[in-house]
C-alpha cells in the first residue's frame, strides 16, 4: 500500500490563501454593485458638457464647448424665500452681489450701478418657464423693455435627466434667449441665494442694490410690462 510522503500544508499558508481568496470577493462584490447601482448619473458636474446625438462634442457659434453649470460667487446677506405675505420683505433691502459664468466659461457679474437689473431664472423643464420667457423676448421684440433695464436670465436647477436638456441648447435655440445667462451652480446657490422659490422666478433691482419687486410664476408679456413699469416708477 503507497503512502502519501507530501507534506501537509502549512496552516499559515492556508489562512493566507484564504485572506487573498475574501479579498477578491470583496472586489468583485463592490464592483457588480457599482454596475448595477451606477446607472444614469442624474448629477451635472461643475463646468460639464453634454453629449451630443451624434457623439460629437457640443459647442457654441464660436466652437468654444459648453459647460451647463457652473460655480457662482454671492456676497452679502442672502434674501428670504419669497413666500405668500401681502408685502415682501425683501422689498427695499439690498440684495446680495451675484457674479459667476456663463456657458462658454466667460464671467458674468450683475452690477445695478450700470442700470437697474432684471434677473429672470428659467429652469428648462419647467413648462411655466417654456411658455414665459418667449414673452419676454416678445416684450423686447415689441419695445415694451424700459430703456436702461438690464436683462439677465439665470438657468438653474438643471437636471441632466429631465426635458429639454441641456440649458445651453434650449435658451438659446428653444427659447430664442438674446440676453446674458448665468449659468447656475449645481446646487442651484445663485436661486437660493435671490430667495427663489418656484418657477419662472424674477427679481427687480435698482442702481443700488435694492430690491424693488419679486414674483413667481407666469405674468405674461402684459402682466411682465405693468409689474417692471410699477417697480421702476
Amino acid at each position: 500500500m503507497a503512502t502519501n510522503t507530501t507534506p501537509p500544508e502549512p496552516k499559515k499558508n492556508r489562512t493566507l490563501l484564504f485572506v487573498v481568496l475574501g479579498v477578491a470577493a470583496v472586489i468583485l462584490i463592490s464592483g457588480l454593485i457599482a454596475i448595477v447601482t451606477g446607472g444614469d448619473d442624474e448629477a451635472v458636474p461643475v463646468g460639464s458638457v453634454p453629449a451630443s446625438v451624434d457623439g460629437s462634442t457640443p459647442t457654441t457659434g464660436d466652437g468654444i464647448v459648453r459647460g451647463e453649470v457652473w460655480p457662482v460667487t454671492i456676497t452679502g446677506t442672502p434674501l428670504p424665500a419669497l413666500g405668500d405675505e401681502a408685502v415682501d420683505p425683501a422689498i427695499g433691502t439690498t440684495a446680495p452681489t451675484l457674479s459667476g459664468f456663463t456657458f462658454d466659461g466667460s464671467p458674468v457679474v450683475v452690477d445695478p450701478s450700470k442700470g437697474p437689473v432684471m434677473l429672470v431664472f428659467l429652469a428648462h423643464w419647467c413648462p411655466h418657464c417654456n411658455r414665459e420667457a418667449p414673452q419676454i423676448m416678445q416684450w423686447k421684440a415689441d419695445g415694451g423693455v424700459p430703456e436702461g433695464l438690464q436683462i439677465i436670465g439665470v438657468t438653474t436647477a438643471v437636471a441632466s435627466n429631465r426635458d429639454f436638456y441641456p440649458p445651453s441648447s434650449w435658451i438659446t435655440d428653444d427659447m430664442q434667449w438674446t440676453y446674458p445667462v448665468l449659468a447656475d451652480s449645481e446646487d442651484s446657490d445663485a436661486f437660493i441665494g435671490m430667495g427663489g422659490g418656484g418657477f419662472p422666478y424674477v427679481v427687480l433691482l435698482d442702481t443700488d442694490g435694492t430690491v424693488l419687486d419679486r414674483w413667481a410664476g407666469e405674468l405674461g408679456e402684459a402682466g411682465i410690462q405693468a409689474r417692471v413699469a410699477a417697480a421702476l416708477a
